[in-house]
Order: C-alpha cells, then sequence, then structure tokens
C-alpha cells in the first residue's frame, strides 16, 4: 500500500512539473505596467542566447519566451508584469495567432542587435529622448558621430539611429537665435574640430563626406 500510494505520488509530481508553465508570456497591453522596461528584457533575453517569439498584433504586441527561473527572476528585478503559462496555452496563442483570419504574426527573434545612435559626444542621455528611453529601458548602445562615420566603423552595427539630423554642415536652424549662446558654440567648436581632424576645410564639405561614405557601406 505504502508502494502504491508512493508510486501515484511520483506519477503526481511528474504530471505537475509535465503541466509547469513552459512560457513566460510578456504582454503588451493594457495589463503591462512598464511597457520600456518589458522591451529591455526582451532584448536581455536574446542577449542571452535565448530565442524570444514576438507576436505582432496580439495584445499589442506581446513577447513570449521558453521559461527558466533566470529569466523569470529578471522580471521581477526589473518591475515588468508578466504571466506563467503553459506549454498548452503557448502553443494555443501561436495557433491562434497563425490564423488567416487573424492579422497577426509570430516573429521569432534569435539574436540581439548592435545599436548606435548618431549623436555628438557631448549630449548626455538626458538631453535626446531616443538615448533616455534607451537608457531607461537597459538596452545597450552605442554613441556614433562623424568621426566613426569617416573611419567605416558603421558596419560594426545592426541598427543605427538617426534624428531629425542636418547634414548641410550649417549648424542648424538656431544659429540666428542662439549663435552666441555657450553650448551653441561649443557644439559648433567640436564639428569644426572634427572637420580639421579629417582633412576637411568646412563643416559642410565634412557633412557631404559623411553622407557619401555612409551610403557606400
Amino acid at each position: 500500500m505504502i508502494m502504491r500510494n508512493l508510486f501515484l505520488l511520483l506519477i503526481f509530481l511528474f504530471l505537475a512539473a509535465g503541466a509547469r508553465a513552459n512560457y513566460l508570456f510578456i504582454p503588451m497591453d493594457a495589463k503591462q505596467t512598464n511597457h520600456l522596461k518589458a522591451y529591455g528584457i526582451a532584448y536581455w533575453v536574446l542577449d542571452q542566447g535565448q530565442e524570444l517569439e514576438w507576436l505582432l498584433n496580439y495584445r499589442g504586441g506581446s513577447f513570449m519566451a521558453r521559461w527558466s527561473q533566470k529569466v523569470e527572476n529578471e522580471l521581477v528585478i526589473r518591475g515588468v508584469s508578466y504571466e506563467v503559462i503553459s506549454d498548452a496555452s503557448g502553443r494555443q496563442i501561436l495557433n491562434e495567432i497563425a490564423s488567416p483570419a487573424t492579422n497577426q504574426d509570430a516573429m521569432k527573434l534569435e539574436k540581439a542587435p548592435k545599436i548606435a545612435v548618431y549623436s555628438p559626444k557631448s549630449k548626455q542621455p538626458w538631453d535626446d529622448a531616443v538615448t533616455l528611453v534607451l537608457t531607461y529601458a537597459e538596452i545597450p548602445y552605442d554613441i556614433v558621430f562623424d568621426d566613426e562615420l569617416l573611419t567605416d566603423q558603421l558596419p560594426k552595427y545592426d541598427w543605427l539611429h538617426l534624428h531629425h539630423e542636418d547634414f548641410t554642415g550649417q549648424f542648424g536652424k538656431f544659429y540666428a537665435i542662439y549663435r552666441n549662446e555657450p553650448w551653441y558654440r561649443q557644439q559648433q567648436m567640436e564639428y569644426e574640430d572634427v572637420a580639421r581632424r579629417h582633412g576637411f576645410g568646412k563643416v559642410s564639405l565634412m557633412k557631404l563626406g559623411v553622407v557619401k561614405r555612409s551610403g557606400s557601406l
């Protein structure tokens, strides 16, 4: 009798383990309490060498990853909302998305992209909305500017973010109002220093060189 009960207990434990949530579901709809940190978690999961499903048009573009204690711990640490779901529930979601009746898709992500932001080195993260968001989300990025582009370092990156950049070398639309402000003069001197380092007589010629070099890579 004892052996029989022990055997039944082992079967129950085995089935319970098999029924244990095999997926971590990260909602991106109204149930998510921190959307930016959730994107950071998605990047982190990929950076750990783990695949991730991006569920396009499903609950705000949610994410789903195979369960691991390490990932779940990180979700808790970063304050990201998540659900632990079974393998069957995960398959059901994927089957629902695959239906021709839905305007949805599941995109498998396998590699964390190397990100660069084109921005002057003197700018702080809080001076720039993009770097502010990336910093808060804990998504790593490099700052690149004309030096890096003129020395062919762009191919190292999978993604380059450009703002509404003025590549005419005319120092932007704020010249008339702010040309005597210390921060504006500092930026102008930085541009001129980079131009001289690379043998350009004018910032406008350097910016043209940046555009041509970037377009050929």
